[in-house]
């Protein structure tokens, strides 16, 4: 490490430890790549992530699984960042059209399924990708909108998985990083990973103040669930309206 490398990073722990802080320095993205027209960002978000697991965690990632992936960009962006394979690369989408998108786009272990805590069929409120009036193909889900209007959406009948089901049939010991949007079933995506939750090292995921969906829980109770298992709140973003959040949670024993 060059001197003003070392002194640059002294400085920046006197500054946290006087001021009882963590300062994240952005960098410019490490990597670009090349994402679909429809996707709801271009994957950039994620260096943020990569930046905290390089400051906070004692390991690098060696495999993703993403729940709720829209059309990939954001596993994508994290691959190239921790320099993985794609089949170490695991996407969860149910949303048939996106799916096969990603399957045209991308080689990785690809899987037409929606996550829940339970395991069988349910209707999926899939978003009209090109005719919907909120310009938006991130925000299907299992359950009905409280704020959107049900003409934007086809209902689509799509298989639901536990996944500790998943993980028990596919035989995955351990998941270094878990990313989760599902539209109001966060909670229940967790949930579903029971005992196996404490196979999963990092998790980012998105929470909510108000209910968006019917019947979802929100953040509060996403946090006393991951809370009283092991993890660890290491950075926590809130909405300019208050409303929302995205937070990274790492378990106890892979913090430095």
């Amino acid at each position: 490490m060059s001197l003003v490398k070392k002194v640059i990073k002294q400085a920046i722990y006197m500054i946290e430890y006087l001021t009882d802080t963590t300062i994240t320095i952005r960098r410019k993205p490490r990597v670009k790549i090349d994402t679909h027209p429809s996707a709801v960002s271009d994957g950039t978000s994620m260096q943020q992530y990569v930046e905290l697991i390089e400051k906070f965690c004692n390991f690098t990632p060696k495999n993703i699984v993403e729940i709720g992936a829209n059309f990939a960009q954001d596993a994508e962006f994290l691959r190239q960042s921790f320099k993985l394979n794609e089949k170490d690369v695991f996407v969860f989408e149910p949303h048939p059209q996106i799916f096969q998108e990603i399957k045209n786009r991308y080689n990785f272990n690809n899987y037409e399924l929606a996550v829940s805590n339970t395991t069988g069929r349910a209707r999926f409120n899939a978003i009209d990708i090109q005719g919907n009036e909120y310009g938006n193909s991130g925000i299907s889900s299992l359950r009905d909108g409280l704020t959107t209007n049900k003409k934007n959406f086809v209902d689509v009948d799509v298989e639901m998985i536990r996944m500790d089901d998943f993980l028990k049939e596919n035989a995955i010991n351990e998941i270094d990083f878990l990313k989760v949007d599902v539209e109001g079933m966060n909670y229940e995506v967790l949930e579903g990973f029971g005992e196996d939750l404490n196979k999963v090292k990092i998790i980012q995921t998105e929470g909510e103040y108000k209910q968006y969906w019917k019947g979802q829980k929100l953040y509060r109770d996403m946090e006393e669930y991951l809370t009283k298992r092991g993890f660890l709140l290491v950075d926590f973003k809130l909405s300019v309206d208050g409303v929302q959040s995205d937070s990274l949670w790492i378990q106890r024993g892979y913090i430095k």
